[in-house]
């Protein structure tokens, strides 16, 4: 069923990780970013308010792309790229 889906889809494409190795997955940086930097001294009112601070964080990440890439970066995994570049 995946191999089909793959197939059907060509801008994905298969990686194959360690069972468990956090060093090898981008969204643990983004993590790390957030927790011990942006939201360090953070106290929030409650889990909603956590929620749009932690939302609002994200979203002003996803147009930075210089701070993604480095955030990438740290897993020593190729920048992806699309398919006709």
């Amino acid at each position: 069923a995946v191999r089909e889906f793959l197939t059907g889809n060509p801008r994905l494409r298969l990686e194959r990780l360690p069972a468990y190795c956090p060093d090898l997955n981008p969204v643990e940086s983004v993590w790390s970013w957030l927790k011990y930097g942006q939201l360090a001294n953070y106290f929030p009112g409650g889990v909603g308010e956590l929620d749009d601070e932690v939302i609002e964080r994200l979203i002003d990440l996803k147009f930075d792309p210089g701070l993604l890439k480095l955030l990438w970066g740290r897993s020593g995994l190729p920048l992806p790229h699309k398919p006709d570049e």
